[in-house]
């Protein structure tokens, strides 16, 4: 019996001495089927995917065509220059008168025979009116081009022009008459005015005529 007390207490000394080694914990096995990557591969030549919050790019605009070239104005342009009114003779009235105009004159050059001359009109309407007609007269011996002054409405003191070319022949008169029309709420009125042509009648501005009293009916 005390033997034994002595071995066992000598067995269980070794046994301190040398402590088990703990063993490894296996790793786990890896998947069968493992998921495939989706980060790209740098160089595989893959398109990245665009962003979907991202603005499209405006698509390229074409270039503007260049404008058509500007077509020439079919309308003359005025032979002479046009004169200030007030530079303007006043052309004589008839002594019978119902239309409440008044007519101014003025020539560029002198109205020779056989010479056309430029001859420029300005009707000063005194009072508003419609269907206002400025004509010169045709009458033998006279040539006149672009003779007709109309307006569809006119205003009381505006300046309504005309510029017309006159050539008066050996057996032409002296004179030209003007006639002039215009609607107004009494009525239709009309009026007569002379113009000269003699050289040294002719008005150049710096004398002007002084036109007759005329009264509207």
């Amino acid at each position: 019996m005390n033997i034994r007390i002595p071995a066992i207490l000598l067995a269980l000394s070794l046994a301190a001495c040398n402590p088990q080694q703990p063993q490894a914990v296996p790793a786990p096995p890896a998947p069968e089927n493992p998921a495939p990557s989706t980060a790209p591969v740098p160089g595989d030549g893959a398109a990245t995917p665009a962003d979907p919050t991202a603005t499209p790019a405006a698509p390229a605009q074409p270039a503007p065509a260049a404008p058509p070239p500007t077509e020439p104005s079919p309308a003359p342009k005025p032979t002479a220059q046009v004169p200030s009114v007030d530079s303007m003779a006043l052309a004589r009235p008839s002594a019978k008168m119902s239309v409440a105009v008044d007519l101014r004159y003025q020539f560029v050059g002198t109205a020779t025979e056989g010479q056309p001359v430029t001859l420029n009109l300005a009707a000063i309407p005194r009072v508003a009116g419609t269907n206002f007609i400025v004509r010169v007269n045709k009458v033998p011996g006279l040539e006149i081009t672009n003779g007709t002054l109309s307006a569809q409405k006119v205003d009381a003191a505006g300046v309504y022009r005309q510029q017309l070319s006159v050539l008066r022949r050996a057996s032409g008169p002296a004179s030209l008459r003007v006639q002039v029309t215009m609607d107004m709420p009494e009525g239709t009125a009309f009026g007569f005015f002379t113009i000269p042509l003699d050289a040294g009648q002719i008005q150049d501005g710096n004398t002007p005529q002084k036109s007759d009293s005329v009264k509207q009916r």
